[in-house]
């Protein structure tokens, strides 16, 4: 913790908060609130969702404000804001800063309570969805706007700046330049396991994510038909049975765990051989590679998005093609067959994983977020 810094009162936005079956950006907003509150006076504002308890709450030294959820999908837009603005306009003393996870409803919120209210906004983009502005006509619009206004804006890598300023050069030239003088790059924070509580490595191949089409996990399973070690897949979402349909039809031994708690993953790093990420798109700087290069396990992953800042071929991971099932299926059986590798991939995931250590990152956010508040 950086003592030169002054306590601030930081108002996080969220669309979905913890506890429940919820991604990274989730994940890793509810670790800063933690960190965060045991110097900053930190509000995390969000929706209303099962199973999370209705109303205000108070924990982990911070509190969490949960609005009303419209079941509207247009209408739902409209109330968010609203709420929104009444919750942080009611919040004695006023927020110092307004630190916004993914651009849109969170960083469409902020800079419009910038506007309102005066508060700084910070909006840190999560994913290379939020970014890929080719993709979608409401993203060009929604999303130049919000950073060009925006206080500061922030990525999990260098790679997802790179990415961001190409976008923002072929589809918003004219504020580009805006938004590189406010734009840095913090990653993601990770909580290290001590080297002397890390297991030998099991014999299970582990695949963690949102059961999406863009988490690659059919291709996970065609690689894994008739491979030596069982697969197990944490996570949920709609393809869950479709993928378990694949599965059976491969004859893949596959165990499906579903949305399990922190606890139950660690369990999981720890009894697996390796992990795989084989996403197509839509990742930022993934949990599922810096917590398994933690827990001294080889990944293999295909080099999208902040990946690539993550992962060097043949150091500290393998990298494969996406939609690739060969290509997998030959990674999966270079670790099987030659443990010397396996051992030296995991040795250097675990100096990797070293880098995105709280002491280490959390600086960086704090040095920010201090520079831009009020």
């Amino acid at each position: 913790m950086n003592d030169s810094i002054r306590p601030l009162h930081i108002a996080i936005l969220i669309g979905r908060f913890p506890p429940g079956a919820l991604g990274g950006a989730e994940h890793q907003a509810e670790c800063w609130a933690r960190r965060l509150s045991d110097r900053h006076r930190v509000t995390v504002v969000t929706r209303r969702e099962p199973p999370a308890p209705p109303g205000t709450e108070r924990r982990d030294g911070f509190t969490v404000m949960r609005l009303p959820l419209s079941g509207v999908p247009l209408w739902r837009a409209v109330r968010d804001l609203s709420a929104i603005t009444r919750a942080v306009t009611a919040l004695k003393p006023r927020p110092d800063v307004v630190l916004c996870f993914q651009t849109f409803i969170s960083g469409y919120a902020g800079v419009r309570l910038k506007r309102r209210l005066g508060i700084p906004a910070v909006v840190w983009i999560r994913g290379e969805g939020e970014y890929r502005l080719e993709d979608s006509r409401w993203a060009r619009w929604v999303g130049p706007r919000v950073w060009r206004e925006a206080d500061g804006v922030l990525v999990q890598s260098e790679e997802n700046r790179a990415a961001l300023l190409r976008e923002m050069e072929r589809f918003a030239p004219g504020t580009r330049r805006t938004v590189e003088a406010h734009l840095e790059v913090v990653p993601n924070g990770l909580d290290l396991p001590r080297a002397d509580t890390l297991a030998r490595r099991g014999s299970c191949v582990l695949a963690v994510g949102r059961l999406i089409r863009d988490k690659g996990m059919d291709t996970v399973i065609d690689a894994s038909a008739g491979l030596a070690f069982p697969l197990v897949v944490a996570g949920t979402g709609p393809e869950r049975a479709r993928l378990e349909a694949l599965a059976r039809a491969r004859g893949v031994p596959a165990r499906f765990e579903g949305f399990v708690e922190r606890e139950r993953l660690a369990t999981l790093y720890r009894e697996s051989a390796f992990v795989v990420l084989a996403a197509r798109k839509g990742e930022g700087l993934p949990n599922v590679l810096l917590e398994a290069m933690a827990f001294g396990r080889p990944v293999i992953a295909t080099p999208v998005a902040g990946v690539r800042d993550l992962v060097r071929h043949e150091e500290n991971g393998l990298l494969i093609p996406p939609d690739d099932p060969a290509a997998l299926k030959a990674a999966f059986q270079r670790l099987i067959r030659d443990p010397e590798l396996a051992d030296r991939l995991a040795a250097g995931g675990r100096r990797t994983a070293l880098e995105y250590a709280w002491e280490q990152v959390r600086p960086r956010l704090e040095a920010a977020l201090e520079r831009w508040a009020s």
